[in-house]
């Protein structure tokens, strides 16, 4: 199997958002003084989706959290 493809896209959310229950995630970053908009607080909206196509017809996706934004 070989790569024969990569596609990138940036993926907002712009509806209204609800604070989440408290501990809903919990984790190392939650020790460190991040600004507002980080993992710890959950309020970024920006996604980085990554998609790899393979010559056999496989494809795998991922994501990653976007804050800041890029």
């Amino acid at each position: 199997m070989k790569i024969t493809g990569i596609r990138t896209r940036v993926v907002s959310w712009h509806g209204k958002t609800v604070a989440l229950p408290p501990h809903f995630c919990t984790n190392p970053m939650d020790l460190l003084d991040l600004p507002q908009a980080s993992m710890s607080t959950f309020t970024f909206h920006g996604w980085l989706v990554v998609e790899i196509f393979a010559d056999d017809g496989s494809l795998g996706i991922g994501n990653a959290a976007l804050a800041p934004r890029i």
